[in-house]
């Protein structure tokens, strides 16, 4: 047999990706910035291009000094990778191999369990809890024990919003930490939470590995840009089994753009508009109207549509949200622009007459 029984066991992930940009489409559903990213990121990026230097192989210069500035660690703290995904999958593969038990919180997001399962471990899926999706704290303090060789953790979590208190972290991590066990803590949606960072974290423990994104904030999902921060130590480890040449150039570009003051700031804006103004605008919407939807820390609600036409009247109306399978039931709206909200709300109100009628 040609392949590994742990890679014939695997289902594929598959999101419903295709055909999202066909038709002008609010699109709702993979939480993307609504806005397209500052005209400083576009320019760089249109820079490298039009000069055409293809045929050379990436070089990333000071790419590792302006990430460093931009999270406030050292440059030999922060590795560079093709996406959050690829900082996923080069993080458990030097950490986990065959039989190996891993705790993923389930639901969250597939990819930690699909790179897990790559490496033929076991999972440990404790389930979030309650009417309000809550994280199982207790439960996850309770099995960290030496038999586990690591825990991942998504904050806020994607696709529930749930968040996980930084002093919760904290305790998650000694523990583990005295059981000689790693710690992942995917921090994507970091932006839209930025009091949940356990950042500062990273120079008291050396079983901490943060990963970060520049898809929802920057807008860059195209370009595939992300990083993971750990202990020195750590990321030359790491660098080990990131190719060298994985981070293509229009994304090491993109990335340099955070050197701008004005990049930041822009960032900063969207996702106050997006927190401060939509979100609130949305969250009493769904009350006044009895809509079920879990809190969340991050740009999106989980909110129920069982019988899926929500879903689908949103779509006649040229707007698409994410339908979820866990939990059954329920759908994922992503957070925009107060005129991406105005939009969303209008119809719908337009859905909910319907259903009066």
């Amino acid at each position: 047999m040609l392949f590994r029984k742990a890679i014939l066991k695997m289902r594929k992930y598959a999101p419903p990706i295709e055909g999202r940009t066909g038709k002008n489409y609010l699109r709702l559903d993979f939480n993307e910035r609504t806005k397209p990213p500052h005209p400083l990121v576009r320019k760089m990026v249109k820079d490298y291009v039009r000069k055409g230097d293809f045929q050379i192989y990436p070089e990333y210069g000071d790419l590792n000094k302006i990430l460093a500035n931009f999270f406030k660690v050292s440059e030999y703290e922060v590795m560079a990778t093709n996406g959050a995904d690829q900082a996923i999958d080069v993080v458990l593969r030097s950490l986990i191999g065959e039989e190996d038990s891993v705790i993923i919180p389930k639901p969250t997001f597939p990819i930690f369990e699909q790179s897990a399962r790559i490496q033929g471990a076991k999972i440990i899926s404790p389930r979030y809890q309650g009417k309000n999706l809550t994280f199982p704290f207790k439960e996850i303090m309770k099995i960290i024990k030496r038999r586990v060789k690591l825990l991942i953790i998504c904050n806020p979590n994607n696709p529930t919003g749930t968040i996980v208190l930084k002093s919760q972290c904290r305790k998650l991590i000694e523990k583990a930490k005295e059981a000689g066990i790693a710690v992942v803590i995917d921090e994507t949606y970091h932006s839209f939470s930025p009091g949940l960072t356990v950042l500062d974290l990273i120079k008291n423990f050396d079983n901490l590995f943060v990963i970060r994104s520049f898809a929802k904030n920057m807008g860059i999902p195209g370009l595939r840009a992300g990083c993971v921060i750990s202990q020195k130590k750590n990321i030359e480890e790491l660098v080990k089994i990131r190719g060298p040449y994985d981070v293509s150039m229009p994304a090491v570009f993109a990335i340099k753009s955070l050197k701008y003051l004005s990049v930041r700031k822009d960032i900063e804006a969207y996702v106050a508009e997006v927190m401060k103004v939509s979100k609130p605008m949305i969250e009493k919407f769904y009350i006044k109207n009895k809509i079920k939807f879990f809190p969340s820390g991050a740009n999106f609600h989980l909110i129920k549509d069982e019988d899926g036409r929500i879903t689908a009247f949103l779509k006649s109306k040229n707007i698409i949200v994410r339908k979820r399978s866990d939990p059954k039931g329920t759908v994922r709206v992503s957070i925009g622009t107060r005129e991406d909200t105005r939009k969303y709300l209008e119809a719908l109100s337009e859905y909910l007459k319907t259903q009066k009628a």
